[in-house]
């Protein structure tokens, strides 16, 4: 046996012990330190909407039932109490999410062997994106962080079938669904025990235990926001976002003739949102705002639902326009869902850079006068209503005095009261991030080093391959995490358009499989369940 062959069995054996989890939760804290260096914790992705939510979560009266019934509590809670603290605190409990999530993953992993643990480790403290997604606190972060504990409780559902495993990995599924609710397709992990058992009666047993621990919580939700948002549902706006947010902001297929549905919605248009302001000045006809593609004009039509169908028509309306996008015009749609699936898994997590280029005109001619460009490759500089105060009583307006000047006007002085001790509370736990910059020579780096790493449908492909040649005992799991994982990117595509941040928190999945094709144990079934103890 040469030298390097004693060192990597001496790796192996260091994989396989008790000191392996200590030593990757350290590496892994190691890692995010280093790259915080860089790169301090930041604000991601709609987290101002998640703050409003977590700062009236708990109070007796909802101010803004909107912004508390369209998004599920998992990450305006996992938030809002990171940012309770103080920074030190935000960034180290993201630091350790980042940390237990590559150790639940690898926990999956060594049930297939020390090679393929190692190899999941060492991909995914390598993954500059991974690292960076923790960096952005957001739903995607926490998403990733639940996700990888859904793998986990997956892993030991296979590995040793019983009722409590399946009502663990039922609970796991349903808590990832509270963080985002595309995950729901996972739902579909119910057959998990229903293939794991070796009997009937456990099987049916397992499947009906996972049913109950995943669907209970989400009723109880949907319960609360019947009593305290006037909406029993698990997340409102859905039909205001599938299938109708693709068709109209990325495919750009929503048309008055498309049938009826749509020309009542233009007659709505016309006549409610067109003769004000911002449309009245920036000179909006109907033909521009179909054609727009602007979510400012998306967020809009969640307001004009509510005010001209009916708080409780819960956007049946938008979605018939949905529909009726998509059945005639139904190659276009498949085109962008398919052009957006690929984006998923080929597209990096960069760090976005400051632009310190010329800045552009800032003043556009309309009706000869001079009025701002909108932000954003917008035509309006906001929507007439913002979609998160739109109530079942229309108490809450939002009254422009200007093309460009707006404010929210409550009908109630106790509604304003609270919204302005909302509004403080949030600013104050966005004053929880650190206060020091990024080093932009530094960010230049960790995004060349994104640009180089292997892309999430590279680990797919090789996985699929390896596994598909070698067949190493129990790869049922890792093909199951990475369906699961392709299942909830083509559920994402189907309502909106592609970021990267979608696709980083399931691409370990990816990585997963890979190691397990390549390098996973053609082990006998005793042999699999020994390797099984992590």
């Amino acid at each position: 046996m040469s030298r390097l062959d004693r060192a990597w069995r001496s790796v192996e054996r260091f994989a396989d012990g008790r000191l392996a989890a200590p030593a990757l939760v350290a590496a892994g804290l190691g890692v995010y330190a280093m790259v915080s260096i860089a790169l301090p914790l930041g604000a991601g992705r709609d987290l101002g909407r998640y703050l409003v939510i977590y700062a009236q979560l708990f109070d007796e009266h909802v101010v803004y039932p909107y912004a508390l019934a369209s998004r599920t509590p998992g990450t305006p809670l996992a938030v809002g109490g990171l940012l309770e603290g103080s920074a030190i605190v935000a960034e180290i409990g993201a630091a350790v999410l980042y940390a237990l999530s590559i150790l639940a993953w690898c926990a999956v992993a060594r049930r297939f062997g020390p090679a393929a643990a190692i190899t999941t480790a060492a991909a995914l403290l390598l993954y500059p994106g991974y690292v960076v997604l923790f960096h952005q606190l957001s739903s995607d972060a926490v998403f990733a962080a639940a996700f990888a504990l859904v793998a986990w409780l997956l892993a030991r559902a296979v590995e040793k079938p019983n009722a409590a495993r399946a009502v663990a990995l039922g609970a796991g599924v349903s808590g990832l669904i509270l963080v985002r609710p595309v995950a729901q397709v996972l739902l579909l992990f119910a057959i998990v025990p229903l293939l794991a058992g070796t009997t009937w009666r456990t099987r049916l047993q397992g499947s009906a235990a996972f049913a109950l621990a995943a669907v209970l919580p989400l009723i109880a939700w949907a319960a609360h926001n019947a009593v305290r948002a006037d909406d029993f549902t698990l997340a409102r706006g859905g039909g205001a976002t599938l299938p109708l947010f693709r068709a109209f902001v990325a495919d750009n297929i929503v048309k008055p003739d498309n049938g009826p549905a749509t020309r009542e919605l233009e007659r709505a248009v016309a006549r409610n949102l067109l003769p004000f302001e911002p449309y009245r000045s920036y000179e909006i006809d109907v033909e521009q705002f179909f054609s727009s593609g602007s979510a400012r004009m998306h967020e809009d039509l969640t307001g004009l639902s509510d005010r001209v169908w009916g708080w409780d028509d819960d956007y049946r309306h938008l979605a018939k326009v949905g529909r009726e996008a998509v059945l005639a015009h139904p190659g276009t749609y498949a085109r962008g869902i398919a052009r957006d699936l690929r984006n998923l898994v080929v597209w990096p997590l960069y760090v976005p850079l400051t632009d310190t280029g010329a800045a552009p005109s800032t003043r556009v001619p309309v009706a000869n006068r001079q009025l701002p460009v909108p932000g954003e490759g917008e035509p309006i500089p906001a929507a007439r209503q913002s979609g998160y105060i739109t109530t079942p009583d229309g108490r809450i307006r939002e009254v422009w005095t200007s093309p460009t000047e707006h404010q929210v006007v409550f009908s109630r002085p106790a509604d304003a009261a609270r919204a302005a001790e909302i509004d403080r509370r949030v600013d104050r736990l966005l004053d929880g991030f650190p206060d020091r910059s990024a080093r932009a020579e530094w960010v230049d780096r960790l995004n060349s080093a994104s640009r180089w790493f292997p892309r999430p449908v590279l680990w797919l492909l090789v996985g699929l391959l390896a596994g598909l040649v070698r067949r190493p005992r129990g790869l049922a799991v890792p093909l199951t995490l990475a369906g699961g994982a392709l299942l909830v990117l083509l559920s994402t595509s189907l309502a909106v358009y592609a970021v990267a941040e979608y696709s980083v928190p399931v691409t370990p999945a990816f990585i997963l499989l890979a190691a397990v094709g390549l390098l996973g144990r053609r082990a006998g079934a005793n042999e699999y369940s020994r390797a099984a103890h992590a």
